[in-house]
């Protein structure tokens, strides 16, 4: 049985995903192109389209990446793929790496026997 992701979807990302669906739609009417024939150049569906379009967090990151390509806002991703970016990530490598505590040697003497 498939899943619905929007079920277990926050409202923020829903709120996201909508802004982005409306970004496409945009810069798809700004270039006077029809829904049918901007997926047709996106290679996806009309109905995907209009899902993406919607904010529908279900449809496939690859389908997202086609529609952002075709809409001239992929560029707008790169940003994202750069680690220096990820505050939480680069203060954690900013941060001294853990260090296990030496061994100390046996109170008894070195030698076990």
């Amino acid at each position: 049985m498939k899943r619905n992701n929007k079920d277990f979807s926050s409202p923020e990302l829903k709120l996201q995903a909508t802004g982005l669906g409306r970004a496409v739609a945009a810069a798809r009417i700004a270039r006077n192109m029809t829904r049918k024939d901007f997926s047709e150049r996106a290679n996806i569906s009309p109905s995907t389209l209009i899902r993406i379009e919607n904010g529908d967090v279900s449809v496939s990151f690859s389908s997202w990446l086609h529609a952002f390509e075709r809409a001239g806002l992929l560029g707008l991703l790169q940003p994202l793929a750069n680690p220096q970016n990820d505050v939480i990530g680069e203060a954690r490598r900013k941060t001294d790496s853990r260090v296990r505590p030496r061994k100390t040697a046996s109170k008894t003497g070195e030698y076990d026997f």
